[in-house]
């Protein structure tokens, strides 16, 4: 969209206040709400913001502990570049509309570590390599009926769910008792033409799923972030409240299965019916990749100290790193059994997750299978839960994690040293803050302080 056709866009849609959306490294929406006369004019660069908006943990800690050569000397600013392409009306706000946007420096620089424009640089390397790639997120959520300062009231524990409390998954009269919600829900991703495949109840007591239908990785993450923050404003707008957060209650917990493929000249190249299980050699070489640098893509797609109590054996969530044919209980399954239908799903993240790092880190392995030409490990026979304690199992806290990243040069090489590194440094400052404010850390249960850091926000 250039400038003559932005200026006919906000005429014609009576525009008169514009809002910038980017991505903190924890996968948070921030902005500012531009008149229309600003948003025009402080382009191509956007508005300027503080540098803070990347320098703070969940809590509004500063990361003093560390910097980053993306980084000003002091606290000095940054611009949000807006992505014009992105640039659609805000349901529910009249005259308003929203636009995905990327850090940059003073200079416009795309920053180090802008989760949006590492996702772009690694579809970049993605189609050198003569490859393209299609992605869909599953996006589970609970749903409560308190309002979200009920539930801050409440220390976001005892809520009322919407739903059966009974954990039963796809049960039609939970989904009536969340339709209304859901139907505000899918009416504002109309508006913000974003499709939607479906929804249903989820395992949980008051979980929804909601699936995306399959596109650029771009547009999926730009998507699946947006379908958070609606979700969210809707829970603002109808007094309820909603969370992502890995494991809010004892019960199950929220996930976000992640599906891709590959196209190469707009044609499908993991399915191959010459090749056993129909599995491309493209596919093996890319699935060896993925399965390489698993222990280090575990940090990136399960970011919080929370995050890590859904790994536990028969909790829906994998604990082992391990791939097979149609088989949930492990970190990745396989679909081929036919041509349009062949995929991957790779089932470890967690619901708060940042899709632009998770997708990213997912490719990037992908990437590394490719180039090395990486041969697959055996495939899991029967469940990959409950295996004797002598099998390998994923990183299981968030240090561990942590350290699995910082080890893994592949990741590295592709992603970029600073990146991973800032990343490293601030799980590493999330294990302190929760050893030192948590009251008891070494809980086996969900601590208050988790429940306050991660419920609302992440």
């Amino acid at each position: 969209m250039n400038m003559d056709q932005l200026s006919d866009w906000l005429d014609a849609n009576e525009i008169t206040t514009v809002r910038t959306e980017a991505i903190t490294l924890d996968g948070m929406s921030v902005g500012k709400h531009l008149s229309r006369h600003k948003f025009e004019h402080c382009l191509p660069l956007g508005p300027a913001i503080s540098d803070l908006v990347l320098s703070v943990d969940p809590g509004g800690q500063f990361y003093l502990g560390f910097w980053g050569d993306w980084r000003s000397g002091v606290f000095g600013d940054i611009h949000q570049c807006p992505d014009l392409s992105t640039l659609e009306l805000l349901p529910g706000s009249p005259g308003v509309a929203t636009c995905m946007a990327d850090h940059v420096n003073m200079a416009g620089e795309p920053l180090s570590i802008c989760p949006r424009d590492l996702l772009q640089r690694i579809v970049r390397e993605l189609d050198k390599l003569g490859y393209s790639a299609l992605v869909a997120c599953e996006i589970e959520v609970m749903l409560f009926r308190e309002s979200f300062s009920e539930a801050r009231e409440k220390g976001f524990k005892n809520l009322t769910c919407i739903g059966s409390p009974v954990s039963l998954a796809y049960l039609n009269q939970s989904a009536h008792q969340q339709s209304t919600f859901m139907a505000e829900v899918t009416r504002r991703l109309d508006t913000l033409q974003i499709p939607w495949d479906g929804w249903n109840d989820e395992m949980a007591p008051g979980q929804v799923e909601l699936n995306l239908p399959p596109t650029d990785p771009l547009t999926a993450c730009d998507q699946t972030h947006r379908v958070c923050q609606v979700f969210r404003e809707v829970a603002y707008d109808l007094d309820k409240s909603v969370t992502f957060m890995g494991k809010p209650t004892t019960g199950w917990g929220n996930g976000m299965h992640i599906h891709h493929s590959l196209q190469q000249n707009g044609k499908p190249v993991f399915y191959d019916a010459g090749e056993p299980n129909s599995m491309s050699k493209v596919m093996s070489s890319w699935l060896a990749g993925l399965m390489a640098t698993m222990n280090g893509t575990v940090s990136l797609v399960t970011p919080t100290i929370n995050s890590y109590r859904r790994m536990v054996e028969f909790g829906a969530a994998p604990t082992t790193p391990t791939w097979a044919e149609e088989n949930k209980s492990t970190a990745i399954r396989l679909i081929t059994r036919n041509p349009k239908l062949a995929r991957i799903e790779y089932r470890i993240g967690s619901g708060e997750l940042n899709p632009y790092l998770a997708v990213a880190a997912i490719l990037a392995g992908g990437i590394s299978g490719l180039k090395e030409e990486l041969d697959l490990p055996e495939p899991a026979i029967g469940i990959a839960w409950g295996l004797p304690e002598d099998q390998p199992r994923l990183p299981n806290n968030i240090m561990d994690a942590a350290d699995a990243l910082e080890a893994d040069a592949r990741l590295t090489e592709i992603l970029g040293s600073e990146l991973v590194q800032h990343w490293v440094n601030t799980r590493r400052w999330e294990w302190r803050m929760f050893t030192d404010q948590c009251e008891n850390p070494d809980a086996d249960s969900v601590t208050d302080w988790e429940l306050n850091r991660y419920f609302e926000l992440v």
